[in-house]
C-alpha cells in the first residue's frame, strides 16, 4: 500500500502523528510544516483517537461525553477541501467512531484515508506496520472469546486480536514500526499513583522487536527503550512538534528517526484549529 504517485527516488518518509481528536486542519497544516522541512512524505501514520468522523451519525458512534461526540474536521478531508499532503493510515483509539468501522471493516475509509483494521501487519510506503487498535479492559482482553456489544466494549482490544498479530508478524518478517494506542508497561514510572503502560503491550514489543514502537493515549511525549526497540510516545495534536515523529528509511535500508520533527518552522499563525473535537485520553 500507499508508495507515492510519481515518486522520485529518494527515501521512504513517513510522518507519524499522535492523538488527532478530529483535528483534520491541524494535521494537514503540520504536514504541511514537515514537508517544507525534510521533503515529500509517502504516509502519515496514526497512532489512534483520529476521530475520522464522517457526519453527525458517526460521532454519535464515539465513546465519551456528549459534548466530545463531534464531527470535527475530517469531512473537509473526505469532500477533498483539506489537503492531508500524503495517505494516512491509521489505527484505532478509545474514541472513534468504532460502530462505523467495525461495519466498513479494514481498507479505504475515504479517499487518501485507510484504516489498517483491529491487528494485523500491513505494508506502508515500503515498511512493514505491526498494529493493534484499541486499549485493555479486563473484562474485554482477559476474557477469551469475549463479545464486544456496546459502544463502550468496541474501544478495547482482546487476547485474540493481539495474538493474531504475533501470527501475522511471523508470517510477514521483521517488523519496521509497531502502532498501539495504549503505551507499553515498564517505559514509564506511575502517573497519580497508577501504573503506566500495558504488560501484553511490552510482551508484544519484545516478541516483534519493531524498530520503532509508537503509542498515543496519554497525551504526553516520552521516549524509552525495550530491548532494541526504540518507543515514541507522541502527544496530542495541539501540543504542536511533541505529537509528531517522522521516520526515514535510506536507499541503504536504515530506518532513522527525526526527533526534531517540525521545531524548525511552525503553522502560520491563522492556521485552522479545528472544531472542538474532544481532547479526552
Amino acid at each position: 500500500m500507499g508508495r507515492r504517485r510519481g515518486m522520485a527516488a529518494g527515501p521512504v518518509r513517513a510522518l507519524v502523528v499522535g492523538d488527532v481528536h478530529g483535528e483534520f486542519g491541524l494535521l494537514a497544516e503540520w504536514a504541511a510544516v514537515a514537508r517544507r522541512v525534510h521533503g515529500p512524505l509517502d504516509a502519515i501514520l496514526a497512532v489512534g483517537d483520529v476521530e475520522p468522523n464522517r457526519d453527525e451519525a458517526d460521532a454519535a458512534g464515539v465513546h465519551g461525553p456528549a459534548k466530545y461526540r463531534t464531527v470535527g474536521d475530517f469531512p473537509l478531508v473526505r469532500e477533498g477541501l483539506l489537503d492531508l499532503g500524503a495517505p494516512l493510515y491509521f489505527i484505532g483509539g478509545n474514541h472513534e467512531p468504532w460502530p462505523a468501522l467495525d461495519e466498513v471493516g479494514h481498507g479505504w475509509w475515504s479517499d487518501g484515508v485507510y484504516f489498517l483494521g483491529r491487528a494485523g501487519v500491513a505494508e506502508v510506503a515500503g515498511l512493514r506496520v505491526a498494529f493493534l487498535s484499541g486499549i485493555h479492559s479486563p473484562r474485554i482482553t482477559d476474557v477469551p472469546k469475549a463479545r464486544r456489544d456496546t459502544v463502550r466494549e468496541r474501544t478495547y482490544y482482546t487476547g485474540e486480536e493481539i495474538a493474531q498479530v504475533s501470527r501475522a508478524a511471523r508470517r510477514a518478517g521483521q517488523v519496521d514500526i509497531l502502532l498501539t494506542h495504549d503505551w507499553p508497561s515498564g517505559v514509564a514510572g506511575p502517573h497519580r499513583g497508577t501504573p503506566v503502560g500495558r504488560p501484553e503491550l511490552r510482551a508484544l514489543s519484545e516478541c516483534l522487536r519493531p524498530r520503532w514502537h509508537f503509542c498515543g493515549h496519554m497525551h504526553h511525549r516520552h521516549r524509552a527503550a525495550i530491548g532494541p526497540t526504540e518507543v515514541v510516545c507522541l502527544d496530542h495534536i495541539r501540543s504542536g512538534p511533541a505529537a509528531f515523529a517522522v521516520v526515514e528509511r535510506d536507499p541503504d535500508g536504515q530506518l532513522v528517526l527525526v526527533e526534531n520533527v517540525v521545531d524548525a518552522e511552525r503553522p502560520s499563525a491563522n492556521c485552522s484549529p479545528g472544531s472542538a473535537a474532544s481532547t479526552a485520553g
